[in-house]
């Protein structure tokens, strides 16, 4: 024998002796996973009420404060009025990316309203949140 051919049978790359495998495996003990019905439940789980985060933002370290709550389910108001434009439009951006990712809705409350305050709003998908609650939370009612 070589010593490519006993390099090749240490290291299992030479010919397959079947037999030996099947003796191998012959000693393998079956598994049975032991079977169990799923608890039921009595109680009625309890629908989540979304609530409203009211959030003045200045750095765009921040952003965990808007994504936080939003990836939970509420919805979000936040004021960009003293932050710079720069942070306002990544701010945005990000809000923008998080409706999409999420399927949620983006308003921008103060649109025709106040244009002295910038104050936006992510609403999540299935969440009733009516524009007027929006505004109530960003105190612009």
């Amino acid at each position: 024998m070589s010593l490519i051919d006993r390099t090749k049978e240490f290291f299992g790359l030479g010919p397959m002796d079947m037999d030996a495998d099947d003796a191998y495996y012959a000693d393998e003990r079956t598994y049975n996973a032991p079977s169990y019905a799923a608890p039921s439940y009595d109680k009625q789980e309890e629908e989540f009420v979304p609530t409203i985060v009211a959030l003045s933002l200045v750095s765009f370290d921040d952003a965990a404060k808007v994504g936080g709550p939003f990836r939970d389910g509420d919805a979000v108001v936040f004021e960009l009025t003293d932050a710079d434009r720069g942070s306002a439009k990544r701010f945005v951006d990000f809000a923008a990316g998080l409706c999409f990712a999420l399927e949620g809705r983006m308003k921008n409350l103060t649109k025709g309203v106040d244009t002295s305050r910038k104050v936006f709003a992510i609403v999540p998908k299935g969440a009733d949140i009516s524009t007027v609650e929006l505004e109530r939370a960003a105190h612009l009612r």
